[in-house]
């Protein structure tokens, strides 16, 4: 009779214990709310001059060079809001004729008229190429190939800003709505943002 109670007993407990871990599993895979970052989503290293041209050679060949008359001609941040680090270079025109090809790996927009259904690039052009990151390593992967070409997007002070990090500087009071960092800077005397709208990129003035 004794054994038969210290069976139940120890049956008891250890059904206790398997209901225990399970609810606690429960918790631990239940996800949090989502969190607005401070700052623009960046990794820990910069990327080197050699990364910059192996990127760019890489996505649009040598059709367009990296305007070297700035002293840091690129901007890091999650620019379409997906969690992988996107990278933006300030470049110049170099192969008009291939640039204005209809048979292209990139998307030519001008982000002040984004229903404008074709583009040309001219030889006095500055352009933004923004590469689209994939997964954890972002724009260095070598299956980040969504790009895009920007025309009238590049002033200066161009520098990235997380959506809180705008929200707090109080210089945009009507802001459109926001999927990832953004790109602020001055650009024809007017101070704005260049964001990513869900399929195209766009400016929206600040200030």
């Amino acid at each position: 009779m004794k054994t038969q109670l210290l069976l139940v007993l120890c049956l008891v407990i250890l059904t206790g214990c398997q209901r225990a871990t399970a609810n606690k599993t429960q918790v631990s895979q239940t996800p949090g709310p989502p969190v607005v970052s401070e700052t623009p989503h960046q990794s820990a290293h910069l990327p080197t001059e050699a990364e910059l041209r192996a990127v760019i050679r890489k996505n649009y060949e040598d059709v367009v060079t990296i305007d070297e008359s700035r002293p840091a001609p690129f901007m890091i941040g999650d620019f379409n809001g997906d969690n992988s680090e996107d990278i933006a270079i300030v470049v110049k025109p170099r192969k008009l004729s291939d640039l204005n090809s209809e048979y292209v790996n990139w998307i030519l927009e001008d982000p002040h008229n984004i229903q404008q259904p074709s583009l040309n690039v001219r030889k006095d052009d500055v352009l933004l190429a923004v590469i689209h990151g994939h997964q954890r390593e972002g724009w260095r992967h070598e299956f980040a190939r969504q790009t895009y070409l920007l025309k009238n997007a590049v002033g200066d002070d161009l520098e990235t800003m997380s959506i809180k990090q705008l929200r707090n500087s109080g210089e945009s009071k009507l802001l459109p709505s926001l999927r990832g960092d953004v790109i602020r800077e001055h650009l024809k005397g007017s101070a704005g943002i260049i964001y990513w709208t869900g399929g195209k990129y766009a400016w929206h003035p600040a200030g």
